[in-house]
């Protein structure tokens, strides 16, 4: 009898997540998780893809083995439950890498030149010659970007703004990224130091118990008025309300949010009542090529551990090293 595992409902789209379930579908038993016999499910699944996977959901499911994140950030995930259940957490490092560079391009690109007013002024007040026309951006040749976390998305940002743009890079990380510094003549520096020269600060972060609320509002205030900050990382890497302060102020020139402390944003949330942040619904990774490669590694992940390979591919670096066995 083959093992059970269990997909997310949005996993029933073929274009996407075809590949990944046809691969399932030669080592498991694949179901489509249902609220209603979600319990019963749970009983007998020894591989899932989920979230928020924590000690109340582990007691209904003593056969588990392996859960794959769809996704690299798994901060919703109790890790040290999982580790006591002897259940694998896998997630999808590198597969996602180059969506979300591009993705904070897009909106370093927005910001820098009002597309979001451009827009709007062309659908609402050009042809009447109202006011609101777009005020000026800046060239990013030669321009500062700091990037907080250089690891494999920070560098393609990196990348991208060094070949493609000629800008400078400089950096703040708790390791050193010797490739980028040869490579693209990165530079390390404090935080303070790159909140304070940087032109636009990518936030390119996990989130950690260490970085929940890295930027502070003292922070904020040590960047440029002229400069933009860029989050594509987690919401809650930022003091949102220090950051709401700091933008409803002017006291810098925007910012460009794909994330946010509480997804989806409330309506009545004062950063939508800005007109200097662009915001956009945590799709940094919404590509199709990003997303059937999330797909594919996920699948992967969980047949090695069905496979008995183990420690699988990709697991959270919090479980590297360790042998489960059930």
């Amino acid at each position: 009898m083959k093992p059970k595992v269990l997909l997310l409902p949005k996993w029933k789209d073929p274009v996407i997540f075809g590949k990944a379930i046809e691969m399932l579908r030669s080592v498991a038993e694949v179901e489509f998780i249902s609220e209603e016999r979600f319990n019963e499910q749970l009983a007998e699944a020894e591989g899932m893809v989920g979230y928020g996977v924590g000690e109340d959901l582990l007691q209904k499911a003593p056969k588990l083995k392996v859960v794959a994140r769809y996704g690299v950030g798994y901060d919703d995930c109790d890790v040290e439950a999982l580790t006591r259940h002897k259940v694998y957490l896998v997630h999808t490092p590198g597969v996602l890498s180059d969506a979300v560079a591009d993705m904070t391009l897009a909106l370093i690109l927005a910001c820098n030149r009002k597309i979001v007013q451009a827009d709007r002024y062309v659908r609402e007040g050009w042809a009447k010659g109202a006011s609101g026309y777009p005020g000026y951006g800046v060239d990013l040749k030669g321009k500062t970007v700091g990037i907080i976390g250089l690891g494999r998305i920070g560098y393609e940002v990196a990348k991208r703004c060094v070949k493609g743009f000629g800008m400078k890079v400089i950096y703040h990380d708790i390791r050193r990224n010797e490739r980028a510094e040869k490579e693209l003549g990165a530079e390390r520096k404090s935080l303070e130091e790159v909140m304070k020269e940087s032109d636009f600060v990518s936030i390119n972060l996990s989130l950690t118990p260490q970085t929940r609320g890295l930027i502070k509002e003292k922070h904020l205030r040590l960047m440029k008025k002229t400069a933009y900050l860029i989050n594509t990382a987690r919401g809650a890497v930022i003091d949102q309300k220090a950051l709401t302060k700091v933008l409803t102020e002017k006291a810098i020139a925007g910012a460009g949010l794909d994330v946010f402390e509480k997804e989806p944003v409330p309506l009545d949330d004062p950063l939508l009542s800005l007109d200097n942040v662009i915001l956009t619904p945590h799709i940094a990774s919404l590509t199709k090529e990003a997303r059937i490669s999330m797909a594919l590694c996920n699948a992967r992940n969980i047949i090695a551990v069905l496979k008995g390979e183990i420690p699988p591919p990709n697991v959270v670096p919090e479980q590297r090293g360790l042998v489960f066995k059930k």
